[in-house]
C-alpha cells in the first residue's frame, strides 16, 4: 500500500466528506483506493497565491501522515504541481519523505491565459477576473503566480523523482469549445496545448521531449471532466467517469508508485 496525494489546481477542491459524490480527480480516489492505496485529497485556497497554497498543502500532509519513514507519492494537476514543487523546495523535512512527483498539465513556465486575463482591458479598465483578484487581495494571488516566465519558480530537489505529463487538446475528438476559447485567449499560435498550458510549459525542462506522456485531452479532460460539456455530459461523467480517463490513471499509477 502506498501513500498517494492528489493535489488539485486553481479553482479546485479536495475531499471534504468521506463519501463525497464529486471529486476534482474524477473517479481516481476510488480507483486507487480499490488498488489498496491510501489516498489523500487535500483542499487548498482555490485562488490563493503559490505561497499560501503550498503552506496549506504541507500542513495537511504533515498532519495526516506523521513522519514514520514511509514514502509519499504526489500526483498533481495544473497549479497543484507548482504547489508541490514549492513544498519540496522549501521544506527539507517533507522533501526527504517524498519519493516521486508526477505533474499533469502543470504550467511550470506559466500560462499565457493568465497573462491575458491580468492585462488591462479596453480603455484601461480591469477585466472582471483581475478586478476580483484585487478585491480579494492575499486570498487570490494565484493568477500572478501563473504568468509566463522563462525560469522555474522552484528548483528540482535531489532525491525526488520528477515526471511530467502534457495534454494536447487538438488530438481530442471532438475538440472542446472551451479549449478553442481559452486557446484563442492565450494566443498559443502553433504551440500544442490543452487550452491553458502548452506542452512545453507542462514539462519542467520546457520542452516536449522530456514528457512522460501526452494525453489527447484539454485541461479539464486531464482530470476526467468534459470541458465543453454542459449539464448532461457533466452528470454522466460524475456518475460514470470516462473509461479512457480511468485507464490513463491506471497506467500512471504504475509509474507513480514504481
Amino acid at each position: 500500500m502506498a501513500r498517494i496525494v492528489l493535489a488539485h489546481g486553481i479553482l479546485g477542491f479536495g475531499s471534504v466528506l468521506p463519501a463525497q459524490p464529486v471529486n476534482y480527480f474524477n473517479g481516481i480516489r476510488a480507483l486507487y483506493g480499490r488498488e489498496g492505496h491510501e489516498v489523500l485529497c487535500p483542499s487548498v485556497a482555490p485562488l490563493g497565491s503559490l505561497d499560501v497554497r503550498a503552506r496549506e498543502l504541507e500542513s495537511q500532509l504533515a498532519a495526516h501522515w506523521p513522519d514514520d519513514g514511509e514514502p509519499i507519492f504526489l500526483l498533481a494537476h495544473s497549479m497543484g504541481g507548482l504547489d508541490c514543487r514549492r513544498v519540496l523546495a522549501r521544506s527539507p523535512a517533507m522533501a526527504r519523505r517524498v519519493r516521486r512527483l508526477i505533474t499533469i498539465a502543470t504550467p511550470h513556465y506559466g500560462s499565457p491565459v493568465a497573462d491575458a486575463v491580468l492585462n488591462a482591458g479596453p480603455l484601461g479598465f480591469l477585466p472582471p477576473v483581475q478586478w476580483l483578484t484585487r478585491l480579494l487581495a492575499d486570498d487570490a494571488g494565484a493568477l500572478n503566480d501563473l504568468r509566463v516566465r522563462t525560469t522555474l519558480q522552484d528548483p528540482t530537489i535531489g532525491g525526488v523523482d520528477y515526471l511530467c505529463v502534457g495534454c494536447d487538446a487538438a488530438q481530442s475528438n471532438p475538440s472542446s469549445p472551451v479549449f478553442a476559447a481559452t486557446s484563442a485567449i492565450g494566443h498559443f499560435g502553433p504551440n500544442r496545448n490543452d487550452g491553458v498550458v502548452s506542452l512545453a510549459s507542462a514539462s519542467n525542462a520546457n520542452n516536449t521531449a522530456s514528457l512522460l506522456d501526452i494525453w489527447p485531452v484539454d485541461h479539464g479532460g486531464a482530470v476526467g471532466w468534459p470541458s465543453g460539456g454542459l449539464g448532461d455530459q457533466v452528470n454522466q461523467a460524475a456518475n460514470a467517469p470516462p473509461q479512457e480517463h480511468l485507464l490513463r490513471y491506471q497506467e500512471l499509477l504504475e509509474r507513480l508508485v514504481a
